[in-house]
Formats: structure tokens, C-alpha cells, sequence
């Protein structure tokens, strides 16, 4: 079979088209990835449903205060709540601000002996080798920080309860704010 001249021109021409048609059809609008599923099991009296929680610290921060100054961090605000009550457990942590030559001492205390330690200043033990503060029995006392500590304690009566930072042991006069990092977790 034979094509005449406008068949193979129409042949040609009816190819171009399809073509040219194919390359100027609508695409589909490109798509973000969605993430793919997670697949959850079903709790069953055999494997119960599990939930990992990842624990933060019930208060993360940092308390500023003057050089050879002290200052209180209001624990009752920071988590919420009006009051911390007996038996509860804590873990209290805190570094060093990180100053050359400054060492801070940190207390927990109760709201009587938050009252007690702005007239109280720290004096030196040379028996004990610690900073004692007369008359004040906080529920945790990091003398000295130059590396980070930790203590785990519990709360024995309901209070108000405050993150003290003194640094008032120091001599001279300096303008440097100190940054000291504390977190507390309850337990």
C-alpha cells in the first residue's frame, strides 16, 4: 500500500501532534511527602500498650545574681503549683557559673529559712570544711561549686520552697552578674 504525498504528510503531521499533545497535557501538581505511617499495636491482655515518655526537667534555668550578692529562685512558681508537700522527692542539680575564681554556694530551703538567709551571711567551717549558715537547715547545700553536683532529697513538711544562689562569701567589689545553671526534678 502505497501513501500519497499528503498521506505521509498527514501521517507525519498526526505524529507531531500526539506528541506535541502529550508534552503540553496538565502534570499533576507536585505533592509534598507525607510521612509514612507509624504502625501502633493493638494493647492485648498479653503485651499491653507502652508509652515511653521522655523525662525533662521540672525546672531548667539559670538563677542570676551579683557578685557577692545572694538570690532566690520561687520553686512555686516556676512549676505551677502553691505549695511542695511531704514525702514528695526531688533531685536537685546545679553547675558552676562558670566565672574564673568563683565559687557559689547553692541551698534549697524552706519559706522560713529563705526569710532567715538575708540576714544571714555564710561563715567557714574550718572543722567541718563547709560554709555554715546559722540557725538555716536547708534540704540541700552544694558548697563551693566549681563542677557540677547533685542530691536527691524529700520534703518533709508542706512550704513555700526557694533555689538559693549566695555568693556572698566573696571579697571586693565587682559588677559581674553570675549565671549559675540549676534544674530540679521531681522524682
Amino acid at each position: 500500500m502505497r501513501l500519497n504525498g499528503f498521506g505521509w504528510f498527514g501521517a507525519v503531521l498526526l505524529v507531531i501532534i500526539v506528541l506535541m499533545a502529550g508534552c503540553t497535557s496538565p502534570q499533576p501538581a507536585a505533592t509534598t511527602p507525607q510521612p509514612t505511617p507509624v504502625a501502633t499495636m493493638a494493647a492485648t491482655s498479653e503485651f499491653p500498650a507502652t508509652t515511653i515518655a521522655i523525662k525533662t526537667a521540672d525546672i531548667d534555668t539559670t538563677v542570676n545574681v551579683h557578685f557577692n550578692d545572694f538570690a532566690c529562685l520561687d520553686v512555686q512558681k516556676e512549676l505551677g503549683k502553691a505549695y511542695l508537700y511531704p514525702d514528695e522527692k526531688y533531685t536537685l542539680y546545679a553547675a558552676s557559673p562558670g566565672v574564673s575564681g568563683v565559687n557559689v554556694n547553692v541551698l534549697f530551703v524552706d519559706e522560713n529559712d529563705s526569710l532567715g538567709i538575708r540576714e544571714i551571711k555564710p561563715k567557714w567551717d574550718a572543722v567541718q570544711k563547709k560554709w555554715v549558715y546559722e540557725g538555716i537547715v536547708p534540704l540541700a547545700q552544694f558548697n563551693d561549686i566549681t563542677v557540677p553536683q547533685e542530691k536527691t532529697f524529700t520534703v518533709k513538711t508542706q512550704s513555700k520552697y526557694y533555689i538559693c544562689v549566695d555568693d556572698r562569701k566573696e571579697t571586693g567589689i565587682s559588677d559581674v552578674m553570675l549565671r549559675v545553671p540549676v534544674k530540679l526534678n521531681r522524682l
